[in-house]
């Protein structure tokens, strides 16, 4: 009797439990927030990018703490290992990658581009003497070839402009978003205000406890993941930048984006998440990047 007991309390214990489902209305390209939906399965948690990279999702098995990364444009996998030996060995491959490069870099003494050396001695890459480069030799190449180029370039200029860093103040504001309580934080850049971000306790929404820790202890391990990379990146054509880590303890509610008039909300669904969510698509090709994956 006490066996078969147990046996239901088990049974309706799992029955009660839901997936929780976080999804964001009103994502655009102006306006948007981190990401575009959030699911949490069991061990599982799936993350959907928000635009403009909305054709790209993230499947994380905290159990395996084995990532899959899906490109759904090229329809390609990549997989990689976020356990705490992988993540030490990829901060070791890039730390000795980038003592190489610089290595040699400083052997040639030459600042390539047209770029003068730094405080450091190393040579400085001049972004705006690249482009120039890239410019001149794509004049006479086939519309497929230039249209690549082109998008190399915009590529380049992302990657070595340094946008200002944001300035969070907390605000005693507060509102109430689809039934969930949140206090305001207006953000400025440059000395511009560009939105208000209202954000409430994980604790706060109406998700099991224990997928708040699921969700938290995932978004810590990729931290952890992205931290071992950018540390041991130091490349003197790298632009520095400071990233903020994402708040795990508090969750974007609402973001009014101040410049468009865009809003976005979120919604949470407590229901049961399709399993093909946390699969790798089977007609999928793996890529292979050299970067620690499998």
């Amino acid at each position: 009797m006490r066996q078969r007991l147990g046996v239901i309390l088990l049974v309706g214990t799992a029955a009660a439990h839901a997936d929780a489902i976080l999804e964001y209305d009103g994502n655009d390209a102006a306006c948007h927030a981190e990401f575009s939906r959030v699911a949490i399965r069991d061990l599982s948690l799936r993350v959907d990018s928000a635009p403009p990279q909305q054709d790209q999702s993230f499947v994380y098995d905290a159990g395996e703490k084995v990532g899959v990364a899906l490109d759904h444009r090229r329809r390609q996998f990549f997989e990689m290992e976020f356990d705490d030996d992988a993540i030490d060995f990829q901060g070791d491959v890039m730390h000795s990658s980038s003592a190489m490069v610089n290595r040699k870099m400083q052997e040639t003494q030459v600042p390539p581009f047209g770029g003068q050396a730094g405080a450091n001695g190393m040579p400085q890459v001049d972004p705006k003497m690249l482009e120039a480069m890239m410019q001149q030799n794509m004049q006479h190449l086939p519309p497929e070839q230039r249209a690549k180029m082109q998008e190399a370039m915009r590529n380049f200029r992302s990657a070595t402009t340094v946008p200002p860093e944001p300035v969070v103040e907390v605000t005693d504001e507060r509102r109430e978003v689809n039934g969930i309580a949140c206090t305001v934080e207006r953000v400025s850049e440059g000395g511009t205000a560009v939105r208000e971000d209202c954000r409430a306790p994980a604790g706060d929404l109406g998700l099991d406890a224990a997928d708040v820790k699921r969700l938290q202890r995932s978004i810590a391990r990729f931290q952890k993941f992205s931290a071992s990379i950018r540390d041991n990146l130091h490349l003197p054509m790298m632009p520095t930048v400071q990233h903020r880590p994402v708040d795990t303890s508090n969750l974007l509610v609402e973001r009014r984006c101040l410049a468009t008039g865009g809003d976005v909300r979120l919604r949470l669904r407590q229901e049961s998440a399709p399993a093909d969510w946390f699969s790798t698509p089977a007609d999928y090709a793996r890529m292979d990047l050299g970067m620690g994956g499998r």
